[in-house]
Order: structure tokens, then C-alpha cells, then sequence
């Protein structure tokens, strides 16, 4: 078995296997995790992510069992007594009780020492790299709005965050075209860029950035955003505040896109900041239909990974990004 830690490690046709099979799964639904026990294990607060998941291993017949992050992740070391145990004697452990972990957590990094330590899957639930759970779900709205063979321009508009990360991935390996604007300051790195252009090349997508937004939300088939103040940034916000103010997504940005495009965001959403009422609430607005298909993917995730069913995943045929993991994190 395989972790699901972020989108790299999987080629498109694995991760269209899985949207596949969630579409199976949701419109015919079995007992694909009967008898399977899920740890939930969270550093951060949660709706979708939570919720979402829970309710998509219970249709499946699965368990849940939420454990407090502050037992699970609190150390490295159990000696001078300063913690209650290691994560690696607390990962064993949890390996014998239960048959994955959904975390989210800070750092990617303690998702990498969860799956070292671990000998059963590992699937990222948010960490302050990726979100590939949320990324599936966004492939997935788009996917249903126009067809799993249709080549798209996307727009994202607003932080160069581990959403916006995991949904140019994700885009760029489908063969997608992506458009990027936010403040300089607040952009990618060199080797982030670099390793965008690589998967664009590799895959037959294109990433541009732009700084002005209203240059890049025209031809665009969907207008992201994202907050533009993350979990534990709140203290940034006069900050960055006075640098995201132009990219805010109102109606006169939006209605520069294709006509009929959606907007989407991850949620949860600050109305008047990244957004307006009038876009968010729009009739093309795609929010909520995101959100119900967090449930949606991780039901072919997690089936994917536990269930006796036989899915050609290739799931050990582990992908090896253009850049070293270490080089675009």
C-alpha cells in the first residue's frame, strides 16, 4: 500500500483511476471499508477536510477514530520527559490498531516521519506544502463542468499557498494551461517556477505568471482564489493585507473571463477580502459543488488504498518529480 503525501507522487492516469473509481464508488456505493479503521489525527482546525472525509468512509462501511494531535505529534523524544513518547513508538503503535491516517498537520515533514515510521498508508489532509486532497476535489468540479478530455485555462488569483501549489500540479500534469498573478513578494520561488515549467513541459501544459490579475483572469475557464491570510498568518494581516488588496476577486474581475466560467474556492472563504458576495454567491459559482466533492474523491482515495477491490493504481511505481522534493518545497 501506498501514502498519498502530495500529487507528485502519482502519474494522471493514476489519479484519474481514482476519480473514476470515486464516481463508482459515490453513485454505487458498498462496503469497500467494512471492517477498516481510519485515525484521524489533527493539528489544525477543519470543516470540509474533516467532515467531508468522515462521511465518505462511513458510506463505505469504514471507521473512524479521531486522535488528539497533541498525543500523537507533540515530540520527537520522550526523553527528558519533556513529551509523552516518540512519534515513532506512537506510529508503530497506531499501525497495529488502524489501517491509514488522515493527517493535517504544520509541516510536511512530519507527514514524511509518519510515513517513515508507519506501516500503513499515510494520506495528507493539509500540511503547510500541499493540500492534494483538496486538488483531487478541484480537478474533479472541473472534470464535471466540462468533461474529463476538455483543455482548460485556469486562473488563480491571490497567495502562492499549498492549495495554489497542489492545483498547478495537478492542472500542469493533466496538460491544463495555468495563469498565476499575486504580489511579487508573496510569489514562488525560483525553483518553484522552475519546477512548474518542467511538469508543463513534461505534460503539455502551460504556467504564466502575470502581475497584473485583470491580464490574467481573460480566456480563463475558471477563476480561483484562495484566503490570502493561511492558518497561523493571522498576525500577518496588516501586512499582507496592504499587498493583496488589487488581487481581490470582485465582479469586474470575474466577468473578464470566458463567459459561463465558474469560480472556485477552496473555502472557507472571507467574504470582502479575497472575495465579494456577488462572486461567490454568483451562479456560476462552484464552491459548494467543491466541497461536496471533498467527500466525493476521498471515497476513492481511501478505497483505493485499503479496499480488497484490485485497482490498477501501479501504486508502487512511485513517480519521481522533474526537481528534487527538497528543491520546490
Amino acid at each position: 500500500m501506498s501514502d498519498f503525501l502530495t500529487i507528485s507522487d502519482y502519474e494522471p492516469e493514476q489519479l484519474q483511476t481514482l476519480l473514476d473509481y470515486s464516481t463508482e464508488l459515490h453513485l454505487h456505493p458498498g462496503n469497500e471499508l467494512k471492517g477498516k479503521n481510519i485515525a484521524f489525527v489533527f493539528e489544525k482546525p477543519s470543516l470540509r477536510t474533516k467532515v467531508g472525509t468522515e462521511a465518505g468512509i462511513n458510506h463505505l462501511g469504514g471507521n473512524v477514530i479521531h486522535i488528539d494531535a497533541d498525543i500523537l505529534l507533540s515530540s520527537g523524544k520522550a526523553i527528558p520527559f519533556t513529551s509523552r513518547e516518540s512519534l515513532k513508538d506512537a506510529m508503530k503503535n497506531v499501525s497495529l490498531w488502524c489501517d491509514a491516517v488522515f493527517a493535517r498537520v504544520y509541516t510536511h515533514q512530519t507527514l514524511k516521519n509518519m510515513a517513515e515510521y508507519s506501516s500503513i498508508p499515510i494520506i495528507n489532509a493539509l500540511c503547510d506544502k500541499h493540500h492534494p486532497m483538496q486538488a483531487l476535489a478541484d480537478l474533479y468540479t472541473l472534470q464535471q463542468q466540462y468533461g474529463a478530455d476538455s483543455e482548460l485555462t485556469v486562473a488563480f488569483v491571490g497567495d502562492a499557498n499549498n492549495v495554489a501549489f497542489s492545483l498547478i500540479e495537478i492542472l500542469l500534469k493533466f496538460g491544463h494551461t495555468v495563469h498565476f498573478s499575486g504580489p511579487e513578494s508573496y510569489g514562488w520561488s525560483d525553483d518553484q517556477l522552475r519546477y512548474f515549467a518542467l511538469l508543463a513541459v513534461q505534460y503539455n501544459g502551460t504556467f504564466t505568471t502575470f502581475p497584473d490579475p485583470s491580464e490574467a483572469v481573460p480566456y480563463a475557464d475558471a477563476v480561483y482564489t484562495d484566503t490570502f491570510i493561511s492558518m497561523g498568518e493571522e498576525h500577518l494581516y496588516d501586512e499582507k493585507i496592504k499587498h493583496f488588496k488589487p488581487y481581490q476577486v470582485n465582479i469586474d474581475l470575474f466577468s473578464k473571463a470566458n463567459p459561463g466560467a465558474g469560480f472556485m474556492h477552496c473555502l472557507p472563504a472571507h467574504r470582502g477580502v479575497e472575495v465579494t458576495d456577488e462572486v461567490i454567491d454568483h451562479e456560476n459559482s462552484w464552491v459548494y459543488q467543491q466541497a461536496e466533492n471533498r467527500m466525493v474523491v476521498s471515497k476513492g482515495v481511501f478505497a483505493g488504498l485499503l479496499s480488497s477491490e484490485v485497482i490498477d493504481l501501479n501504486l508502487n511505481e512511485v513517480y519521481s518529480p522533474p526537481l528534487k522534493e527538497e528543491e520546490v518545497r
